[in-house]
This record gives C-alpha cells, structure tokens and sequence, in this order.
C-alpha cells in the first residue's frame, strides 16, 4: 500500500509580505518625527511603495501568477549574522556615533565576507567614514548621530 500524504510546503514568499508591510509601517509611523515636510516625504513615498510592492508579491504568491521558484537558503547563516551585525551597528551608532561605529562595522563585515587584505579593509573603513564627513557633514552641513558618549567625552 502505498501511503504517501502529500504536504504542502510553506511558501516564504507570505513571510516577505508580512516583514515588509511590518517595515513599511514602522517607518511610515516614524517619520511624522521628521520636523521638516519636505524631508518627510521620500521615507512617506519609499514606505508607499514597500506595501504596494509587497501587496503585488502577495497576489502574485496567492494567485500563483508567473514562475514559481523555489527558495533556497544557501547562506542563510551568513545572512543571519550580517543582520546581527547591523542591528549592532545601529546600537552603536546610538552609544559611540557614527564616526566611531562605522569604521569597526566596516573592518567587521569585510573580515567576515572574506577579506583577507588588512590595509585595504582599515583603509576602506577609515576613508569612508572621513568621505561621509566630508561630504555630508562638512559640505551639506548635515548632522550625523553623535551617540551618547562622544558629548559625554567632548563636552
């Protein structure tokens, strides 16, 4: 006899919809805290465009439109850790500011992703945080998080 069941697999393309509509709301509830309109409207018009996106790859995923491609989570433990390490980027952001973080995150990432090249990962990490200083900071006179303890340490 042969008994086979046949079980339906999950299709993660519904766990996608659901992180990106989580996103988008999240950010769309965050950005009234934007004092100027006009730097309101670009997350306003990003978060609109997740969810409408994110309502297409639903219907899609339901009504089962197009190709259907399976899933493969080869370097899924990598992509786990990188999104560690991001959250403990934007931690750190918050306690040492930017130009403090950024540069060990970079080191951090470009090690872990298998570079092998020391100089040119110190390198990387420090001319980009001096280029986003430059730039943003110095030139746009944008202001970029401090963190809590570097006004602590400067007064």
């Amino acid at each position: 006899m042969d008994n086979k069941t046949t079980k339906k697999s999950f299709d993660f393309n519904y766990l996608s919809v659901v992180l990106i509509y989580i996103w988008a709301f999240a950010f769309l509830m965050w950005t009234p805290k934007i004092k100027d309109p006009g730097s309101r409207l670009f997350p306003v018009m990003i978060s609109i465009f997740a969810m409408v996106l994110a309502t297409i790859l639903l219907l899609k995923t339901y009504f089962k439109w197009g190709k259907q491609e399976e899933i493969s989570f080869a370097g899924g433990k990598m992509a786990l850790l990188m999104a560690v390490f991001l959250v403990v980027y934007v931690a750190a952001i918050e306690v040492v500011g930017f130009y403090l973080a950024t540069p060990f995150y970079l080191y951090l990432t470009m090690r872990v992703l298998g570079q092998k090249n020391k100089k040119l990962m110190l390198a990387i990490s420090v001319l980009m945080s001096l280029g986003v200083f430059l730039f943003f900071d110095m030139l746009l006179g944008m202001e970029i998080p401090e963190g809590l303890l570097l006004p602590m340490f400067l007064g």
